[in-house]
């Protein structure tokens, strides 16, 4: 385990720990959408769209591409597909278990 893989896996991990930017990783598991459909499935404002997008870019677990005046963004790949919904699975697994303290 080197230093820039820690470092790389912190900067995954905050790009996802927010509710609004694994939202919009949840569409985006669905296919490519413009800032302007995201803003309009996602409840927040749009400016903050577009500041939860540039964070997911950051963390390159988005890609950007621009067709004509259209800017898509998507998911880069399958890993992130499947990091995305193991993450889901897991909240979904542990739902009930988030009140009880864990026996060690």
């Amino acid at each position: 385990m080197t230093p820039d893989l820690l470092d790389r896996a912190v900067t995954v991990l905050r790009g996802m720990a927010y509710e609004h930017r694994l939202h919009i990783l949840v569409l985006l598991r669905d296919g490519e959408r413009t800032a302007g459909e995201l803003s309009a499935t996602v409840p927040t404002d749009p400016t903050a769209v577009a500041h939860h997008l540039r964070c997911l870019l950051d963390a390159r677990l988005v890609r950007r591409q621009r067709r004509g005046r259209n800017v898509f963004y998507s998911l880069p790949d399958d890993a992130t597909r499947h990091l995305i919904n193991e993450v889901l699975r897991h909240a979904g697994e542990n739902a009930g278990n988030l009140s009880r303290p864990r026996a060690d």
